[in-house]
């Protein structure tokens, strides 16, 4: 039997990319994963579960983002092994541990702060994003050196397959992410809602572009609950707007299930939420660029605005709380995480046969 172990970036947050690793483990049945810093407390419980092998001390778990000048170092000294064949989650890192198995990597973006300076270095200090830009060709010849060694490589979207090729000059397949209902239990969060709002759900980071779907949401009349780190500092509730920080699964679920709409408006490679809001009946409203093209159907699971502006973004939330309930759901069926573990599979057996 073959002996599947995992690898990501590091889980020390609550967010898409780790989403997945999460049902992977479920999917596959594994219990080992390689990871530069845990942190059990700021990332899902399912890894508890888990034995996780992780590079750095705990103690500096919650500084990794910080450590932007080691980590390329520290990744490569972090070694993956115990398996036959390795499955791993990148966003920049894990494709560069060293891997005493054929990998194959699932990218879920190449490196933001190599390969999209406006997303990632407008976060840094003045004297960080001047460091990064002169060490960057180095760094980005180490990168793709590191993804040339790669079994395989898949790509979470039809855009990223394109920024793949863009950044490395290598080809990958598409397989779209797993989406699973977040929980089968539906908790009201603490704080009260309108009866009619709705929800974006986003950490703090610039390319969401939150203050869009916010600005939106009150041109088309609706009150927005925005989910996620860092979102209690938009906390206006007199304006309509309720930064909820943060939530439980079961209360994202209840939140999910109330929305009238759910709201994409950042730049996203994939955009799980939307789906996992589809499943739950609640159609989306995004603009009309990167994995929104691919997560949501205009028509039957939401609307795309026609252009990234607020005035279009609120007329596609207008035009997607007209969507179908039972149609919205049967669309994001397509994504379920059967289908995605037995494209992986067939993948990782091709890996194991090109060794």
């Amino acid at each position: 039997m073959t002996e599947l172990v995992l690898a990501h970036d590091y889980l020390v947050q609550v967010g898409g990319a780790e989403r997945v690793v999460a049902e992977w483990a479920a999917g596959f049945g594994v219990s080992r994963i390689t990871t530069l810093a845990y942190r059990p407390e700021t990332t899902f419980a399912a890894f508890g579960d888990l034995e996780v092998h992780a590079s750095i001390p705990s103690a500096m778990s919650g500084q990794v983002e910080r450590m932007l000048p080691a980590l390329p170092a520290i990744a490569a000294r972090t070694t993956v092994a115990g398996g036959d064949v390795a499955l791993a989650s990148s966003s920049g890192w894990a494709h560069r541990f060293r891997y005493e198995m054929p990998v194959v990597v699932y990218v879920h973006s190449p490196a933001r702060w190599l390969y999209a300076a406006d997303d990632y270095r407008l976060r840094l200090s003045a004297l960080r994003r001047a460091g990064l830009a002169v060490s960057t060709p180095i760094l980005r010849r180490g990168d793709a050196e590191a993804m040339a060694r790669a079994t395989v490589i898949v790509a979470n979207s039809e855009v990223t397959r394109d920024r793949i090729r863009a950044a490395y000059g290598l080809d990958s397949t598409v397989v779209h992410p797993p989406v699973e209902p977040v929980t089968t239990d539906a908790t009201p969060p603490a704080r009260d809602l309108p009866d009619a709002f709705a929800v974006v759900v986003a950490r703090d980071r610039g390319y969401k572009n939150v203050r869009l779907a916010v600005d939106a949401a009150r041109e088309a009349g609706l009150a927005i609950a925005v989910v996620g780190s860092g979102s209690e500092a938009l906390d206006e509730p007199e304006a309509g707007v309720h930064g909820l920080g943060r939530l439980s699964d079961a209360e994202l679920c209840w939140v999910y299930r109330q929305a009238a709409v759910v709201l994409g408006a950042g730049r996203e490679d994939f955009g799980l939420t939307v789906l996992e809001a589809a499943l739950e009946g609640t159609p989306a409203a995004t603009i009309a660029a990167g994995g929104y093209l691919e997560t949501v159907a205009p028509g039957v699971s939401g609307a795309h605005a026609a252009s990234a502006t607020v005035s279009d973004l609120a007329e596609a939330i207008r035009g997607a709380r007209e969507a179908d309930p039972d149609a919205v759901r049967g669309w994001a069926q397509g994504f379920r995480r059967d289908a995605h573990v037995a494209r992986l599979s067939a993948l990782i057996d091709a890996a194991l046969e090109h060794s």
